[in-house]
């Protein structure tokens, strides 16, 4: 009982911290009335850059061939600039875009000039959402809402392959699967390859307005080069997304609002076949609707969801003592999933220039809707609002499983508001409730400050409780993280407290009972043309340090790591990992063998290899030895990539870790092969067969899709589950059939 009153006492005294941080922040804005109401400082580093559209009198092709004399009218966007590799410099290589708009559409006409002709571009995907580091392309970033924080990107390569996505918080939120109905042709000649990009204005949001400003900027990649450069010049670390570098649009006035209304019905027809051979056919029917309710805020109306489409989840063997985090991968819950983002947590930030997943605590996470122990639960239906109203970022979300096995029938709702304030930053609250047939409920209340300040530091604070039948103390959580994020210097400083009762049954949190201090920093140097083959040396050091809320230290690691970025995108790294873990009680890291309680200090020395994707032929390889709890492990993973043009891609990926301790010896294996096949920019055949050798399973996943019209697809799937022995535990073939009717 001492050691529970013990926890409360730290637990209640690290959220008078948090209290502490959240009434200065109010006070801050109670008395700054200009802050409070989202006012832009006069300081606001936008671009000085200015490009034109011009409207048109007469009707765009979108062909790709720019014959049209309205283009040689409008007056170009020029003198790209670097970011990589020489930041600052001219691009190496002339850039042309001109804007027209008409009633229905931005036209975006692009000259990408090349001086090695034809012959110079790489173009290795033309899938949806293709890879931008891996092929010469064109992006264009809109901000619609002039407010240096969101905006819509579109990119394309010299084959038309598609890529949009949606920004939030200055580029800290990005969501690549939100996708909506645009045009692109491109053409390559001679003297390079150029694109005809047509956005109708119903695909995106924007203030009502007679005569609009927006942000904007425009990238291309030339990936022989490896160079990277932007029309309105963008600081390493950051990219595209960061809207508050962007220029400034004008000359766009008189938009009509149009219903802009979609409707998509759908058609499945799975055949199952289980493990006792019964054959199962159920022809399914449901329907999703797509609504602006303004010219900022969309409904979006869901019956009898579906998601037999959707890709298999990446396995992974769990040596950890904590739950495995598994991505959202079902369209209608990725689409503007940044706007439930909470305190830019759980979502990817650029830490020492590369990109991580920060799963720690996230308030809500979606794939709790629909899946309860990785059986799929019927989602009957929901709804969705969501956007901006003012200074307002609004986002109210409802859905409905059915009753499935022993899982009552369960509302999932979700409100998350959002108000800028100060130039780049936002206050918010979020409220997740849970409701099951039958009174059970679990409920989580949370508020958040998100804040960018002098250029590169973003400061991040939030405190949640959550409410469950029972339980009265111990069920908040609160932290606060400081980042600067230089072109030479990042440095992150974190503290997280989780109470030991905190429970999101909507959210994702692997460790419970903790206060957990992280510290990173990472210098990247550059050599210049002092050695010219190299493009950035990375010295990365950072500490955990996670202790219960009583005081007792947990784990504690640390990680030093050395590392060199190659012209060419290549890698090599070297670095060593020391752990502390204190076990008090047996850890099960085998059914059948347990490491027993006690405290444990081990470390782990690892070299990383990861060769030039682009090529014909890639690889990557990770060495590590070193000693695990009261044994040994060493691990090896090996990456084998093969493409053939932009039609065929494959690749395999081998893990495997040999693991000795004192009640035994094992190993385990997990393989990963993908196989895609692009038959032009609307047809593919992909392909995911995985082993798990702690499942002693194989399970394929293979993939027609046609898209007929966009955003409207057919889908052929394949699903199948088979043990190394050979029986068969799960058999599917899924056809599903999409339809958008546009209004």
């Amino acid at each position: 009982m001492q050691l529970e009153h013990t926890g409360t006492k730290g637990l209640l005294k690290s959220v008078k911290r948090f209290l502490w941080l959240g009434s200065l922040l109010m006070l801050t804005l109670r008395f700054s009335p200009a802050l409070a109401q989202g006012a832009v400082s006069p300081q606001s580093p936008r671009s000085a850059r200015t490009v034109t559209a011009l409207r048109l009198e007469s009707t765009i092709t979108v062909d790709g061939e720019l014959d049209e004399p309205e283009w040689n009218l409008a007056e170009p966007a020029t003198d790209f600039i670097q970011q990589n590799p020489h930041t600052g410099q001219p691009s190496t290589e002339r850039t042309e875009v001109r804007l027209l708009y008409d009633d229905e559409n931005l036209y975006v006409g692009v000259y990408c000039f090349d001086s090695a002709g034809r012959e110079g571009l790489v173009v290795n995907q033309v899938n949806r959402d293709f890879s931008g580091t891996e092929n010469d392309g064109f992006g264009v970033l809109l901000d619609t809402f002039d407010d240096d924080r969101n905006g819509f990107i579109f990119q394309t390569n010299p084959q038309g392959a598609k890529s949009d996505s949606q920004v939030g918080s200055d580029g800290s939120s990005y969501n690549r699967d939100w996708d909506v109905i645009w045009q692109v042709k491109t053409k390559i000649t001679e003297d390079g390859w150029q694109a005809e990009i047509a956005i109708p204005f119903k695909s995106i949001r924007f203030h009502e307005a007679e005569s609009l400003t927006w942000g904007i900027n425009f990238s291309r990649k030339i990936r022989r080069k490896n160079e990277e450069t932007h029309w309105s010049p963008v600081p390493r670390p950051f990219g595209l997304s960061r809207v508050s570098q962007a220029g400034t649009l004008e000359g766009i006035s008189g938009l009509p609002q149009g219903m802009n209304l979609q409707v998509k019905p759908y058609l499945a027809t799975p055949v199952l076949r289980l493990e006792n051979d019964d054959v199962d056919f159920k022809p399914d029917l449901g329907l999703d609707v797509k609504y602006g309710v303004s010219s900022q805020l969309t409904l979006d109306l869901t019956l009898n969801t579906d998601f037999a489409q959707v890709e298999a989840d990446n396995q992974q063997i769990n040596l950890t003592r904590f739950s495995l985090f598994f991505p959202e991968k079902r369209e209608f819950f990725l689409e503007n999933a940044s706007i439930f983002q909470f305190a830019r947590q759980g979502a990817s930030r650029r830490i020492g220039g590369r990109s991580r997943l920060d799963s720690d605590l996230i308030a809500f996470f979606s794939r709790r809707i629909g899946i309860s122990d990785n059986r799929l639960v019927p989602v009957l239906g929901g709804a969705r609002l969501s956007g901006r109203a003012a200074a307002y970022t609004l986002g109210f979300f409802s859905m409905q499983t059915d009753d499935f096995e022993d899982t009552p029938s369960t509302n999932f709702s979700v409100l998350r508001l959002r108000r800028d304030v100060l130039r780049r930053s936002d206050v918010g609250a979020i409220f997740v409730n849970k409701q099951a047939a039958g009174g059970q409920y679990n409920r989580t209340y949370g508020i958040d400050g998100n804040f960018t300040l002098l250029g590169n530091l973003d400061v991040t604070s939030f405190f949640l409780k959550t409410d469950s039948p029972g339980v009265q103390d111990e069920d908040m959580a609160g932290n606060i993280t400081a980042a600067w994020n230089g072109p030479l210097l990042q440095l992150e400083g974190q503290h997280l407290v989780i109470g030991e009762s905190f429970n999101p049954e909507v959210g994702f949190v692997p460790r419970k009972g903790i206060e957990k201090t992280r510290g990173r920093m990472t210098w990247t140097p550059r050599p210049g043309e002092g050695i010219p083959w190299i493009r950035e040396f990375r010295v990365l050091n950072w500490i955990d340090y996670i202790s219960s809320t009583s005081g007792t230290l947990e784990t504690r690691q640390m990680e030093t790591r050395l590392g060199v970025d190659f012209q060419n995108s290549s890698r090599l790294s070297v670095g060593r990992d020391f752990r502390f873990e204190r076990l008090s009680e047996d850890f099960p890291i085998l059914p059948n063998q347990d490491i027993p309680p006690g405290d444990y200090a081990f470390s782990e020395y690892s070299l990383l290899l990861v060769l030039d994707r682009s090529r014909m032929f890639s690889g990557e390889a990770r060495l590590a030895t070193g000693d695990f709890f009261s044994g040994s492990r060493d691990s090896y993973r090996f990456l084998f990539g093969f493409r053939a043009g932009y039609r065929f891609e494959s690749q395999v990926t081998w893990d495997h870790n040999d693991i000795t301790l004192p009640a035994g010896e094992f190993s385990t294996d997990l393989v990963n092969t993908r196989f895609q096949y692009s038959f032009n920019t609307r047809m593919f055949l992909n392909a995911l067969i995985q082993y798990n050798s702690e499942l002693k399973e194989i399970s394929s996943n293979i993939r027609f899709n046609l898209i007929h019209k966009p955003l409207s697809d057919l889908f052929l799937i394949y699903n199948e589950r088979r043990s190394t022995t050979g029986e068969v535990r799960e058999r599917a073939l899924i056809g599903k059939l999409t339809y958008v009717f546009s209004f």
